[in-house]
């Protein structure tokens, strides 16, 4: 590796019969406004001050020629600021001719082209196909046959503004290049079979400032590999393409930490996602077509979550964009494993669709009630291996799911009908504006034509938030207490807010500007009220509640052959047998219930069959129960819970002995039918058959 400082122009870019190729995995041009102003101001202060400029430094390896003694120099570093510079070049040329200034052939032959080349070596500057047709586009003077949402043409035309400035002052293009010439860089040239340009690239950008993740990915999986332009044209490529939304390319990012988080299934955070992947790629011994490849399949999917996929039904993406609206990005990496099931056939379209449904209710109405959304990314990197660490279980899947997050007891259960339709007429919903206005425009959408959009949406307060004369008869604790709640919001097609309008202006306002006829009901129409004062607010939030309430209400799956585990069912007779075993849950005359502890299940079942057969329990108490078969065996029940080591009241004057092994509860059970004189196949219980992954109870 050898450094040496030199002039841009004159000793690197000025050079004839050279080719600067930027590799595959390079990120595309992407210099933004200010980088390319500052470039600007410095030229300009060259031209003021005639001291020269350091640009920095480039890094490039020698690929050996091009054909015709050609030498061409891939670009490890620094491709920016050289296509940033070409393109001042291009835009000063043009300048040039324009004004009749004869520095536009300089430009053009010793900067631009090589002289005396085939034409397929003519163009200095090779950018990466993406950038490309854009580069070659603009050199050939077709500017207005550019993409305007690509940099190449912003950086172009705002050069071009600056050099028609600069020569109404009574600058020349001459001068401009003379300036040009002045800029200093430092060429760091890589020797090829000694240095690794994978180390140099990453040393470069350790500090992940300048690069994003999905550009160091890019770079590890093309930038050694010999086929790296087939696996940048048949997989990469598409991969962009798919998911950039013109020059944003954030969405790959995005896919990338999905991707981890669906393979991984543990947490990352953006600053581990690079070597976490690197780690996952090695641990796996993927090659680099078989991630690229798997990446593609992936990335087809995600496409789905982001943007929409006609590959899927209209309502599957009705669903996804509910879920991009809310912004609930949370559930993608289980929503990975859900289309990855489709594709293989595990599922139908049919499931995919309820399975959304259900977990779009689900954060909805989380997110209605506040409950907190700290945990959210936990439970949906571990809700897949949860559901279906029991293979059977994909057999019902959209069952398996539903009664899985039902029988969470965490705060991460699913909130209740109650709970829901309470929120929804109470709760202050236009402190989350994302939420606000998806349940603004569902409501009016309905699954329907879309007749209001949140794209700019205005949200208006029917009761304004600073009561005036005209509202002198709400008063100070009901308006705030009402204010920002469902029943008091609309929107309008109206480009200033209703502000503190009197009810009768503002529902002219909204009659002459407002699509929303569902919303706006009790204002316009026929079943306009005259007043709006709390009881209407009350009534209107009841109703707007009682839509949102039906579109997004769950019914509960009640299915006993739907484990989490892989159990084994016993019964008291296998009393010998639970030593050491975890508890999933038992039955009693015909109802199951989730138990994970045998000494609750003890109590749980004296709790029943004295519900069953009141005052035996009492009873019991009094004579001094045991389920000792010894003499003088300990009691277990007694009306004081004195000489117990663990007494527990399971009633007025009846006490429990609870501290007992799984295999003394299985026996004091037994013991209790025959006294309540149940028959004991009326009684069983379930216990996890393999060892449990990590000792926790279990959710479900």
């Amino acid at each position: 590796m050898d450094a040496h400082k030199l002039w841009m122009l004159r000793d690197f870019i000025g050079t004839n019969k050279v080719l600067f190729k930027i590799p595959v995995y390079q990120r595309n041009y992407d210099w933004s406004e200010s980088n390319v102003d500052r470039l600007l101001e410095d030229i300009g202060t060259i031209m003021e001050t005639g001291e020269k400029h350091f640009l920095g430094t480039i890094v490039f390896m020698a690929a050996g020629d091009g054909g015709f003694t050609l030498q061409e120099y891939i670009i490890i570093d620094g491709q920016q600021r050289l296509t940033t510079l070409m393109i001042i070049l291009k835009a000063l040329a043009q300048q040039a001719r324009e004004t009749g200034d004869s520095s536009y052939q300089e430009i053009e032959e010793q900067y631009l082209c090589n002289r005396f080349c085939d034409e397929k070596y003519k163009v200095k500057l090779k950018p990466v196909k993406s950038d490309n047709e854009q580069f070659l586009l603009m050199l050939d003077g077709k500017i207005d046959e550019m993409d305007e949402e690509n940099y190449l043409w912003q950086n172009y035309t705002r050069c071009k503004e600056r050099f028609e400035k600069w020569c109404a002052k009574g600058i020349s293009c001459a001068q401009i290049l003379d300036a040009l010439t002045k800029l200093e860089m430092v060429e760091i040239v890589l020797t090829k079979g000694e240095d690794d340009p994978q180390v140099i690239f990453e040393s470069i950008n350790s500090t992940g400032l300048e690069l994003s993740n999905a550009d160091l990915i890019r770079n590890f999986l093309l930038m050694n590999a010999d086929d790296q332009e087939k696996l940048y044209e048949d997989y990469w490529l598409y991969i962009e393409k798919a998911l950039r939304n013109k020059t944003d390319y954030s969405n790959l990012d995005q896919f990338f930490m999905q991707y981890i988080l669906y393979k991984t299934g543990t947490p990352v955070n953006s600053r581990q996602l690079y070597g976490r992947f690197v780690k996952y790629f090695k641990d796996n011994r993927y090659t680099h077509e078989g991630i690229l490849k798997e990446l593609k399949y992936y990335a087809d999917i995600f496409k789905a979550f982001v943007y929409g996929n006609d590959e899927y039904s209209d309502r599957i993406n009705n669903l996804l964009k509910r879920l991009r609206l809310l912004n609930q990005t949370t559930c993608y990496p289980f929503l990975l494993h859900v289309f990855d099931d489709y594709h293989q056939g595990t599922i139908d379209e049919k499931v995919v669709e309820d399975v959304l449904q259900f977990i779009l209710s689900y954060l909805l109405r989380r997110l209605v009630c506040g409950v907190p959304s700290n945990t959210l990314r936990g439970l949906f990197i571990y809700l897949y291996n949860r559901v279906f660490k029991v293979e059977a279980n994909k057999k019902k899947y959209y069952e398996a799911i539903n009664k899985f997050l039902f029988t969470v007891n965490t705060k991460d259960a699913v909130p209740s009908e109650a709970e829901f339709e309470r929120a929804l007429q109470t709760a202050n919903i236009y402190g989350n504006l994302a939420i606000c206005r998806f349940l603004l425009t569902d409501i009016e959408n309905g699954d329907g034509k879309e007749k209001i959009s949140t794209a700019g949406l205005t949200v208006e307060h029917i009761m304004p938030q600073t009561l005036t004369a005209d509202w002198n008869y709400i008063s100070v604790e009901d308006h705030e207490e009402y204010l920002h709640t469902l029943g008091n919001l609309s929107v309008t097609g109206y480009n200033s807010e209703l502000s503190n309008k009197s009810f009768e202006e503002k529902k002219k306002i909204i009659e002459e500007n407002s699509k929303a006829s569902v919303l706006n009901k009790e204002i316009i129409g026929k079943d306009a009220v005259d007043r709006w004062d709390i009881d209407a607010i009350k009534a209107r939030g009841k109703r707007l509640a009682g839509i949102v309430k039906q579109r997004y209400s769950i019914q509960r799956v009640v299915d006993d052959s739907i484990e989490f585990e892989y159990v084994l069912t016993c019964s008291v007779k296998d009393h010998d047998s639970v030593t050491g075993k975890r508890l999933v849950s038992f039955k009693l005359l015909g109802e199951t219930y989730r138990q994970n502890y045998f000494a609750l299940m003890l109590l749980d079942v004296i709790k029943i069959l004295e519900k069953r057969t009141p005052g035996k329990l009492a009873e019991l108490a009094r004579e001094g129960f045991t389920f000792s078969t010894t003499k003088n065996g300990h009691i277990h029940i007694n009306t004081d819970g004195k000489d117990m080591r663990l007494p527990q009241k399971a009633a007025e004057d009846v006490y429990v002995e609870l501290n007992l092994s799984a295999a003394s509860c299985v026996r004091f059970i037994a013991k209790l039918l025959s006294e309540y004189e149940v028959p004991e196949d009326q009684f069983s219980f379930s216990i996890i058959a393999e060892a449990g992954d990590d000792g926790e109870e279990s959710e479900g």
